[in-house]
């Protein structure tokens, strides 16, 4: 009988059929977030024996319906990777600004607010999501991607002069 090398390729199914997936870590998530929130609304009034008996039952519950529902799995492993993506974007984001020089403190303006530089990385932002989300194919969702192509360029084109206009209208003020 060969030996068989240790593929790190092998790990993901290993701890898929042996039910890691599936009911172990909604298992613990389930319990992590359960005793947060009691610790946090009843800390003061009920003995911690008492919120990790509480927390243990519904984390029991928890991997009960995930024994139903196999979509929960689905679900965690989707939010998942989709958290991934959303945080290299930002750390992206952080790396770009870094090498400008600007730092993020700088633009979400500490105690004092967000900035209208904050605002303007807001917009822009959400412009790019925007923009990625029709660009997947997410337009069918909205009744208004019913326009022409066309007009929603001119309207893209339009809104973005329409921002240039107002920036560039804005007086300085003197500190």
């Amino acid at each position: 009988m060969p030996i068989e090398m240790f593929q790190i390729a092998n790990i993901p199914p290993f701890l898929q059929n042996a039910g890691i997936y599936q009911f172990i870590l909604p298992f613990l998530l389930a319990l992590a977030i359960f005793y947060g929130a009691l610790k946090f609304a009843l800390g003061d009034k009920i003995e911690k024996s008492v919120i990790s008996l509480i927390s243990l039952i519904l984390a029991f519950f928890v991997m009960l319906f995930t024994s139903w529902n196999v979509m929960v799995v689905t679900f965690f492993a989707n939010m998942g990777g989709s958290a991934l993506l959303v945080a290299t974007g930002l750390l992206i984001i952080i790396i770009f600004l870094g090498l400008f020089g600007i730092k993020p403190e700088k633009i979400v303006g500490g105690d004092k607010g967000i900035t209208k530089a904050g605002w303007a990385l807001i917009v822009i932002l959400m412009f790019i999501g925007v923009l990625i989300f029709f660009g997947a194919g997410g337009g069918g969702l909205v009744p208004a991607a019913a326009l022409s192509s066309d007009l929603q360029a001119a309207i893209i084109v339009i809104i973005i002069i329409a921002l240039a206009m107002w920036w560039m209208s804005q007086e300085k003020k003197e500190e």
